[in-house]
């Protein structure tokens, strides 16, 4: 087990920002979501948005559990829909994802309003696997795809349509199956979500 700070290097979490599947837990039921951790110099923060699940969930009990994963697909999932309850164990009696590399407790000193600027304290963590890997253009970019979904359903902004439009061609090209079919699964709640408006 690792313990307060420097847990951080350990658990891959490094200068700027941090992309992890948080997962918070309320009334007996876990949720799970794309957050940025951002780490610049030696402030640890992290900004969460009103109306989502996370943003409640960290807000009542003031921690998150960060869980690091190279899946595309489940930053995807994960960022319009909930899992279901087969995707995730308890390890000291947190939810944690079964598939992540590693995980990290944080807790959150934040403030009601708008956007939630949490500064994070590192509580512990475990690495559980070291998964090695070369870059994957199509994975990165279904990350990249899982935000700018997340804004355009939010701010409806056609810019990020645009991007999220690009992004396919690039992930059709780089990615691999779970990539392609990643995308294709955000794309259908986009225009899911957008038809039902």
């Amino acid at each position: 087990m690792l313990y307060g700070n420097e847990a951080l290097d350990e658990l891959g979490i490094l200068d700027g920002i941090n992309e992890v599947i948080a997962t918070t837990e309320a009334n007996g039921r876990i949720n799970a979501a794309p957050i940025g951790i951002i780490r610049s110099e030696n402030r640890l923060y992290v900004r969460l948005f009103l109306g989502t699940h996370t943003y409640e969930n960290v807000l009542a009990k003031g921690w998150f559990v960060a869980n690091i994963t190279h899946d595309a697909w489940i930053f995807a999932e994960t960022a319009l829909e909930d899992l279901s309850p087969k995707y995730f164990t308890r390890r000291e009696d947190l939810p944690v994802l079964k598939d992540a590399e590693a995980w990290g407790l944080f807790e959150c000193q934040a403030f009601a309003s708008d956007i939630i600027i949490g500064d994070l304290k590192p509580i512990k963590g475990e690495v559980i696997r070291r998964d090695f890997r070369a870059i994957n253009r199509g994975a990165n970019l279904v990350i990249e795809a899982s935000v700018a979904a997340t804004r355009y359903l939010a701010l409806r902004t056609d810019s990020y349509f645009e991007e999220l439009m690009k992004m396919q061609r690039i992930i059709d090209r780089c990615g691999g199956l779970r990539e392609r079919e990643a995308m294709d699964r955000l794309m259908d709640r986009v225009d899911s979500f957008t038809h039902m408006r």
